[in-house]
Formats: structure tokens, C-alpha cells, sequence
């Protein structure tokens, strides 16, 4: 059988988890000084609520070494291989520890990947990885697959407050923003290499979202999700959007950010994560 591990990045909810046979390993915040694993906020809104109520931004911190060991010795006691996929390595150090423990343990049925992206577009990745596993796909067939395929996933976001991406060092360009008017939402993108890029400067929540569907462009095949940082109301608006342009768009495709992502893009931000519509079909070439 093959054991499919990703990190709490990708914000899938616990009964998710649990229904589709995902392990994750959180990752932690630390707001105020204090550290919370992404597992024990209890909830999202929790988060955010503490976050608001910090003195100084959150900050994230990728899982150690040994807690990615702890996971992948199970799963090798269990005679399972694992596909890992990780947050974007330019976001955080969970890839690089995860590969760190596949070597200490020298598994070689492990294979360990970049998502080189996060939350929804993360959460594309690893439901491609389930559904090659539900086929009867081996790891390493998988972790091929995953290797071509993430470079179709675009993720975009309309960022609220870009104090967030400022304090995180996260993109170059926030500094100068910082001291735009607060009518002024950028438009941020994950780009190839799984860093962010600077879209666009649009005048509102609702131009931001406006540029954001400019973009699309998504194979059917896949589900279109939307974003949102406990902004909820603006991402049913922005489903809204998206179905009167005559896009399907399934209620249930509405992802809640968690601490992981939220604490570097801030709350009230909303996104949108799809597969481009030239993505080939099969796991095969």
C-alpha cells in the first residue's frame, strides 16, 4: 500500500484527513512568543482571533527532522510506501526536513516532494497523489507524476493587508506597498519555483477578485477551490463570480486558510487555486 504524507500547509480539515487516509504533520505558529502546533489551534478561527489580538505578527516554523521520522517509521513498519508532499521549500523548511528524515532512516520506498506551492494548490497536488493511489499506482509512479504535474497548479491571492507579507520577508515589493492607501489589494501569485510574485495593484477587494478570474483558465477535470482567510462572505461573492461566468464551481470547494499560510498573507485575503486546462489526463506519458 502506499502511505500519502503531506504537511498542515495544505489545509485540508481533520474529517478530510481522516476520510481520504492522509497523514499530516503540522507545522507550528507562534503567536506572542508562544507556540501552537497547527494540530492543537482547535480551530481556524481560533487563529486568526489570537493573531489579532498579538502585539507582533505570527510566525511559522517548519516540522523538525524527528516528527517526519516518527510518521515515516510507522508507515515503514506498516510495510507501506510514502509519498511526502510538502509546503513550497521557498515558503518553508518542512520539505527539507522531511527529506532529511527519509534519509537518516535510509527508506527507500520514500519518495519526497516539493509541492512548490501551498493550502488549495497544495491540496490539488495531494488529491492527484490519492487518486493515482485509488488506481493502483506505485510511490514512485506517483512521485514522477507529481513532479510534472504540479507545474500545472496556479494559485493567486488578493491580499488584505500586506504587513503580513512585509513581516515575513515573504515578497520584495511589500515594503513599498505598505504605504499605499488601504483601498489598495494586490493581486499575488505562486510562481514556478514556489515563491511569491507580485500580479497586480488593484483599487479593492472586488477589482482583486475581477483580475484573479482574468486568469482562469482551468481543466474540468479538476476542481476550481477558492481561498479565503476567515473572510468567508467574500468567497462565497467571489463563487458567485465565478458561476455567473458560466465556470462550475462545487459548494464544497470553498478551502478556510489555516495558521500556516494565513500567518504570512494576513486575514480578510482571498484566492483562487485550478489546474491550467492543458494538464494531460493520465499518470502516464
Amino acid at each position: 500500500m502506499v502511505r500519502i504524507i503531506t504537511d498542515s500547509a495544505a489545509d485540508f480539515e481533520h474529517s478530510e484527513s481522516e476520510k481520504l487516509e492522509i497523514s499530516t504533520v503540522p507545522l507550528a505558529v507562534y503567536i506572542d512568543g508562544k507556540e501552537y502546533k497547527d494540530d492543537f489551534l482547535h480551530s481556524k478561527e481560533r487563529f486568526y482571533r489570537l493573531a489579532k489580538l498579538s502585539k507582533t505578527l505570527p510566525k511559522t516554523s517548519q516540522p523538525s527532522p524527528y516528527v517526519y521520522e516518527c510518521a515515516l517509521k510507522k508507515a515503514r513498519d506498516n510495510g507501506e510506501s510514502v509519498v511526502v508532499i510538502t509546503v513550497s521549500s521557498a515558503l518553508s523548511g518542512s520539505y527539507q526536513s522531511a527529506v532529511l528524515a527519509r534519509d537518516l532512516l535510509g527508506y527507500e520506498g520514500c519518495y519526497v516532494i516539493d509541492s512548490k506551492s501551498a493550502s488549495a494548490g497544495q491540496k490539488l497536488l495531494v488529491n492527484e497523489a490519492l487518486r493515482l493511489r485509488d488506481n493502483g499506482f506505485t510511490a514512485k509512479e506517483i512521485a514522477e507524476h507529481l513532479l510534472r504535474f504540479r507545474s500545472e497548479i496556479m494559485v493567486y491571492a488578493c491580499i488584505d493587508d500586506m504587513k503580513y507579507l512585509y513581516g515575513g520577508g515573504r515578497h520584495t515589493n511589500a515594503a513599498a506597498l505598505l504605504g499605499s492607501t488601504g483601498r489598495i489589494k494586490p493581486v499575488i501569485s505562486i510562481t514556478g519555483s514556489g515563491s511569491v510574485a507580485f500580479e497586480a495593484k488593484t483599487i479593492g477587494m472586488r477589482h482583486g477578485m475581477n483580475h484573479m478570474l482574468k486568469k482562469l483558465g482551468i481543466d474540468q477535470n479538476y476542481p476550481l477551490y477558492i481561498m479565503h482567510t476567515n473572510a468567508k462572505n467574500q468567497a462565497l461573492y467571489l463563487s458567485k463570480l465565478i458561476i455567473s461566468k458560466g465556470i462550475p464551481f462545487a459548494e464544497g470547494s470553498i478551502v478556510s486558510v489555516g495558521s500556516v499560510v494565513g500567518s504570512h498573507i494576513g486575514e480578510g485575503s482571498t484566492g483562487i487555486a485550478f489546474v491550467k486546462k492543458e494538464q494531460r489526463k493520465s499518470g502516464h506519458d
